[in-house]
């Protein structure tokens, strides 16, 4: 006979909140959902009472009967014993997963003859751990499952394995599990064939569950544990990214959004395209009450036009980065107010005797041309803009923007000019400015002149590579860039860059995928205040809320961090930034020049050098790029003087 074992926990089946510890905090949230003293009593009766009990019974392994004898349950008496065994039965069932990778395993070792067992060190009896491996698709009728506490018998201390050997006589035995010495070593000891399966908490993980400078909390641990479970229960590389990065971050920021939009009495909810298509999917799966969710399809590109109605130089540079054009090509700036250089010359006798704005003298030139008292095309400019925003017009009263007067829009953020935009064209157009939500700011963020406005998280809080990584890679959505609006049989339709309204790629497919998986499990574990009762939703109200800030911020700090462990590839595949790669090798020249001399070659340089070195060379580069840096920075405050 041939033999294929295969370890239960942390191998065949993940434990979606992470640790086993944590399996008692959830039990006790269960248990007492309203008696705080009481889950703290009890949490830590459970944590003690297995080796109690294996005090008590010297050379045996214990039972949960054993667990939950009476002599030690005392105080808890608004439960009797099995009440408390069915309970910890059931939180532990519902939060077991299978791991796909190892469920494949199983599969082609089934067709290759092998006869297919489970092995535990575990109190739990065998018909409750075979119950779950068939829910999940593990194990079949007539396979077992031998669990240490009915045997008598340990991995641990190879003394089941033996057992196991003596009863089945295995020819050949391969045996599958995580842990490095009950699985690997003492399986090996007792001529077992034994294979690693690596279901660890990664480095993204880990700093979840011992953030530095706090205290270990359950609940942070829990959100580390969906991740993981999120990440190997989708297995591939872009499910990595979406678990441990992009879902922490967004649905963190989503609920936020939610809970202050409760607070400010806000009816309707716009999530902006296109950053925040992903941002809408998840406050679907999140309670909302009556909020409304509607998506818009805007961009600074179908903005610009409708806003420059009334045209000026103020108008315009109020809309640019830092107010100033210098730097900027004339052809690009043109094509904005929906004109070029052909036209202008032919049409209107304008020249520019320059490609781009080198310094202020073309940018005077350049406005005095366009927006001056003497500019021939102002007054087709207007026109031109005047019609495009009747359009826009038309369209935010479609989606019912105009009648909302208690209405926000959800945004990632950083400047502001979308805000102002459209609070301008509100304004002007005689209906009230709207509130707007961001992930984020920069510190030139434009004031509240422009329309009020929350953030997530201050300038201070979040690297300016975090903003790049969020707005390319995190919030990568199906649809193309809107560029307008036309109408069409009485409504109006958004016109967009590329052909083509909706098409999912696998960033934006693995990104929605795993961050509703996790969106919805996590649901079920908060306090659902706007539903009629949380026990109707299974919802055990663990007061996770408090934590999603830092899971989020530690997202996108340890995606900064570039470490070993975490596959960065997919990040080759997002789209251009502003027509600039986003992550691609780099020759050795741009390599040098990056490293040495500080220049740019792609929008998220470190990541390309991270690609182009390897992962175990990046980081003595990286250092190498961050010392050159401040040396050049020394040597320019010291020629500045």
């Amino acid at each position: 006979m041939k033999l294929a074992s295969f370890d239960i926990f942390d191998t065949t089946l993940i434990r979606k909140c992470g640790k086993p510890e944590n399996i008692f905090y959830i039990l006790a949230h269960h248990l007492y959902p309203s008696n705080k003293a009481k889950r703290e009593d009890f949490l830590l009766w459970r944590k003690k009472a297995e080796s109690e009990a294996r005090r008590q019974a010297p050379g045996k392994d214990v039972t949960i009967d054993d667990i939950y004898s009476s002599d030690r349950q005392k105080g808890f008496d608004e439960y009797s014993k099995k009440e408390l065994i069915e309970a910890e039965k059931n939180v532990e069932a519902e939060q077991l997963i299978a791991n796909p990778t190892i469920r494949d395993i199983i599969n082609k070792k089934r067709e290759e003859g092998y006869t297919i067992c489970f092995i535990s060190d575990m109190y739990l009896p065998s018909t409750t751990l075979k119950e779950v491996l068939a829910r999940e698709g593990c194990i079949k009728d007539d396979e077992n499952v031998y669990v240490s506490c009915e045997w008598n018998a340990r991995k641990s201390n190879g003394s089941l394995y033996k057992r196991l050997k003596e009863k089945l006589q295995p020819e050949k035995w391969e045996h599958y599990g995580d842990h490095p010495t009950s699985d690997i070593k003492v399986a090996r000891s007792n001529g077992i064939k034994a294979t690693r399966v690596d279901t660890s908490f990664n480095s993204a993980e880990e700093n979840v569950i011992l953030p530095k400078q706090s205290r270990k909390s359950y609940e942070s641990s829990i959100l580390a544990g969906y991740s993981r479970a999120a990440r190997l229960k989708f297995g591939n590389r872009y499910s990595t990214l979406a678990a441990d990065f992009i879902a922490p971050a967004y649905i963190s920021y989503t609920h936020w959004v939610l809970e202050k939009s409760k607070d400010e009495k806000i009816t309707t909810l716009y999530f902006l395209s296109r950053d925040s298509y992903i941002l809408q999917r998840i406050a679907e799966e999140l309670p909302h009450e009556k909020i409304g969710l509607k998506y818009l399809f805007v961009s600074r590109k179908s903005l610009l036009l409708p806003y420059m109605s009334n045209a000026s130089a103020k108008k315009f540079l109020a809309v640019q980065d830092k107010q100033t054009i210098i730097g900027k090509s004339v052809d690009e700036l043109l094509k904005s107010l929906a004109t070029d250089k052909e036209e202008l010359t032919g049409n209107y006798g304008t020249n520019f005797g320059y490609n781009k704005i080198h310094n202020k003298r073309d940018e005077q030139d350049f406005l005095e041309k366009i927006f001056g008292k003497t500019s021939s095309y102002l007054a087709e400019l207007n026109r031109r803009a005047a019609t495009k925003r009747r359009v826009l017009v038309k369209y935010f009263g479609q989606e019912g923007l105009l009648n909302d007067k208690k209405r926000a829009m959800v945004d990632v953020g950083w400047l502001g000019t979308t805000r102002l935009m459209i609070n301008c064209i509100l304004k002007e157009e005689g209906y009230p400015e709207t509130l707007f939500f961001y992930y984020g700011t920069r510190g030139d963020v434009l004031g509240c002149q422009y329309g009020q406005y929350l953030t997530y998280y201050r300038p201070d809080q979040m690297s300016t590579e975090g903003t790049t990584i969020i707005e390319n890679y995190f919030s990568a959505s199906p649809y193309p860039s809107t560029i307008g609006y036309i109408e069409s049989n009485g409504k109006i339709e958004p016109q967009f860059k590329t052909n083509g309204k909706y098409q999912e790629n696998d960033i934006t497919r693995n990104n929605i995928s795993v961050t509703m998986w996790l969106c919805n499990e996590i649901t079920r574990l908060l306090p659902h205040k706007w539903s009629p009762s949380s026990v109707n939703r299974g919802g055990i109200e663990i007061p996770l809320t408090i934590h999603f800030w830092q899971w989020g911020k530690s997202a996108v700090e340890e995606m900064l961090k570039l470490k070993k462990d975490i596959d960065i590839a997919p990040l080759q595949t997002a789209s251009e930034f502003d027509d600039t790669a986003f992550v691609r090798r780099l020759t050795f020249k741009e390599l040098i020049s990056i490293v040495c001399l500080g220049g740019r070659a792609t929008a998220f340089d470190r990541g390309s050098l991270r690609i182009t070195c390897g992962k175990n060379i990046f980081p003595a580069i990286d250092k190498i790029a961050r010392f050159t840096c401040k040396i050049r920075r020394k040597l320019y405050l010291k020629l500045r003087k």
